[in-house]
C-alpha cells in the first residue's frame, strides 16, 4: 500500500484546528446547554482513536494503572460531579470540537456505562490512555491497542446496520492522537524495540509502517475519511 499523502493528514489537522477556533472563549468550562450553536454542515458524528489526550473515559473498566476517574482529575467540572475518566482537569479537545459542531455537549467514551446506541450513533471515543501505534506499548500498560480500538468501531458499524453505517463512514469526522507513548513510555521504558530497532529513526519508520496498516487517508471532495484498511470501506 503507497503511503498516504501528507496533504489531507495535514488538511484534517487544520479542519480540526478551525472547529476548535470556532468555540467561544466562555467554553474553558463544561456547559449546561445540550447544543452549542454552529454552521451548517454534513458531519453526523465524531469519532476519536488513541491515547489519553482522547481518552474519555475508556480506562476505568481496565485494570490498569492509567487511569483518571479520580482526583484531582476533572476539577473544572461542576462540584458533585466525579472524575468522569478524562486525563484533565476538564475538557478534552473532541469535547470543545463535538459542542462547536453542534453535536453534543461531550463526546463519551466508548465503553462508558450509561452510553446508549443512540449516543454512539452521533460520535464516541474509542481511545484508551497509555495505548499507541505499537501494540506492545498498549499491552505493557494493559490498556486497549489501537487495532482493538478499530475493531470496537466495526463492531458498532454492524450494530447501526445498514445503510445509516455507511453514511456515518463516508461523512463522520475521525480524529487521532497516538504515538507520544510508544517513545516515551516503550522505545525508551522497555529493552524489546531498542533491541529490535538500534535508532529511535528506525523505530519510527516501524510505527510510520504501524500507522499504514491501520489507516488509510483519502480525500473526497471536502470530505477526509480515515479508513481502517482492512475490512471498512468507503461507500
Amino acid at each position: 500500500m503507497a503511503p498516504p499523502s501528507p496533504a489531507p493528514a495535514a488538511a484534517l489537522f487544520l479542519a480540526a484546528l478551525l472547529v476548535l477556533s470556532a468555540s467561544p472563549a466562555s467554553a474553558a468550562r463544561p456547559r449546561s446547554s445540550s447544543k452549542v450553536a454552529a454552521g451548517p454542515h454534513d458531519i453526523p458524528a465524531v469519532f476519536a482513536f488513541g491515547d489519553s489526550t482522547l481518552d474519555p473515559g475508556n480506562n476505568n473498566r481496565l485494570f490498569t494503572v492509567v487511569r483518571a476517574d479520580h482526583a484531582p482529575y476533572g476539577r473544572a467540572f461542576p462540584a458533585g460531579v466525579p472524575p468522569s475518566g478524562r486525563f484533565s482537569d476538564g475538557k478534552l479537545i473532541t469535547d470543545y470540537i463535538v459542542a462547536a459542531l453542534g453535536i453534543k455537549d461531550l463526546l463519551p467514551a466508548y465503553h462508558a456505562s450509561g452510553v446508549t446506541h443512540a449516543d454512539a450513533t452521533t460520535g464516541a471515543s474509542f481511545a484508551s490512555g497509555g495505548s499507541g501505534l505499537d501494540d506492545i506499548t498498549a499491552h505493557a500498560v494493559m490498556v486497549s491497542t489501537f487495532s482493538s480500538q478499530i475493531a470496537d468501531f466495526q463492531q458498532l458499524l454492524s450494530r447501526i446496520g445498514e445503510p445509516q453505517a455507511a453514511d456515518i463512514a463516508a461523512k463522520s469526522l475521525f480524529i487521532l492522537s497516538a504515538g507520544t507513548n510508544d517513545v516515551t513510555m516503550n522505545y525508551y521504558d522497555l529493552p524489546f524495540r531498542a533491541l529490535q530497532y538500534p535508532t529511535i529513526d528506525a523505530y519510527h519508520d516501524y510505527l510510520i509502517s504501524c500507522y499504514q496498516s491501520y489507516i488509510q487517508v483519502r480525500s473526497s471532495d471536502h470530505l477526509l475519511l480515515l479508513v481502517h484498511s482492512v475490512n471498512l470501506h468507503t461507500y
